[in-house]
């Protein structure tokens, strides 16, 4: 049962419930007004009808202002991503732009670029909460990917053939795929960072950086799922998409 249909039925299941025991409360009260004497069960029961009907209100009510305080959280949450997003758009715009020749660069080539690997890496980790940002270049002759930038650090500096994440790292760039998953242990933590045993499980996420059929290396995330506060276990379509925009902000800063 998907969760649009399970709270229907929650919501209609408490409507039903508020109208019958509203319903058998009214009509045990007008039936004990007109007897002359007390009568004990059809006030015990108008009681327990009514308080059925109480409860029915106060869990209604609960649960409309959880729905509340969660929409107003994710709308928090959005207008935070859509600022992290334009905050780190916008040096990464400003070093595309040196490099295009738009405007007077101050500093080499080569040092314009490392500035741009470095702003959209940022960019990256701010996708979710904890998330690590990484660009790995990629030497189709070896099939090396080398570690150009990160934010923060702790990641491994090479990942050659045959080593964990390798696979997927490979199929991103020259398949032009986009991987995530959950549940493992990250495969770009270097050996000093993985220290506790067993490794916690992390979200990943790569996405491709490609000069048209050429690939140039991979954007990738990761972060340690127990600083998430939203539940969700994986990256989401919307951050795969951020991650993508910066992928593409990063291939036109690399491209000669």
């Amino acid at each position: 049962m998907s969760p649009e249909l399970k709270n229907k039925v929650i919501e209609n299941t408490l409507t039903a419930l508020a109208i019958t025991f509203g319903s058998v409360a009214f009509a045990l009260s007008v039936v004990a007004g007109q007897t002359p004497e007390i009568n004990w069960p059809l006030l015990i029961a108008g009681i327990i009808s009514t308080a059925i009907t109480l409860v029915v209100a106060a869990v209604e009510k609960f649960r409309a202002n959880k729905l509340r305080n969660a929409t107003e959280q994710l709308a928090r949450d959005t207008e935070a991503h859509y600022e992290l997003l334009v905050s780190g758009l916008v040096p990464s715009a400003k070093h595309v732009a040196t490099i295009a020749g738009l405007t007077a660069a101050s500093a080499p080539l080569d040092t314009q670029r490392g500035r741009l690997d470095q702003s959209v890496t940022v960019s990256a980790a701010g996708v979710a909460p904890g998330s690590r940002g990484m660009f790995y270049r990629y030497d189709q002759t070896s099939e090396i990917f080398t570690l150009a930038s990160e934010w923060p650090g702790g990641s491994r500096q090479r990942i050659i053939p045959n080593e964990t994440g390798h696979y997927a790292m490979k199929r991103a760039a020259e398949d032009n795929k986009v991987f995530r998953a959950d549940g493992l242990p990250s495969p770009f933590k270097n050996d000093l960072a993985a220290t506790v045993l067993p490794a916690p499980p992390h979200a990943v996420a790569i996405v491709p950086v490609r000069a048209g059929s050429t690939p140039l290396g991979v954007l990738a995330v990761d972060s340690d799922r127990s600083s998430w506060s939203t539940g969700t276990t994986s990256y989401s379509d919307r951050d795969i998409r951020q991650l993508q925009l910066l992928a593409d902000l990063l291939t036109a800063g690399l491209t000669p």
